[in-house]
This record gives structure tokens, C-alpha cells and sequence, in this order.
């Protein structure tokens, strides 16, 4: 196996891993937004700020995705 090979081999594997965080964390976002399962009561969030968290894991979740689809992707 060349050195290339290994390389991106790990670019794609580390590419799907942050790519299926990414989604994992919009998920999670939504379905705390919309109280299924009652995760904001299980969590102990404040229904006010629930907002807050819906951006912050939007944003890490979209910043995670498509970074994972760019090593996924890299030529």
C-alpha cells in the first residue's frame, strides 16, 4: 500500500466521521427546539434560551458538514 493510498483512505474516513457529527449535532438541534423525547427537561434548559442552542449547533453542525464533505471529497 502506497503512502497515498493510507492518506486518503484516512481523509475519506475522517471526512464521513465529521460529516455524520455534523448532521448528528442539526439533529440534536431540532429535535431539542421542538422538545421531542423532553430533552430540554432532561437537559435543565431554560425554555427562553433554547434559541441560543439552536443556532450554536446549527452553526457547528453546518461548519462540521461541509468540512467533512471537503476532505471527503479531496483530490
Amino acid at each position: 500500500m502506497k503512502p497515498m493510498d493510507t492518506k486518503k483512505i484516512l481523509s475519506k474516513s475522517v471526512g464521513v466521521m465529521q460529516t455524520a457529527i455534523g448532521v448528528t449535532a442539526i439533529l440534536f438541534a431540532f429535535l431539542s427546539f421542538y422538545d421531542i423525547f423532553g430533552i430540554q427537561k432532561m437537559l435543565g434548559v431554560i425554555p427562553g434560551s433554547i434559541g441560543l442552542y439552536l443556532w450554536v449547533f446549527i452553526i457547528f453542525g453546518l461548519l462540521s458538514t461541509i468540512s467533512g464533505l471537503f476532505l471527503f471529497y479531496e483530490q
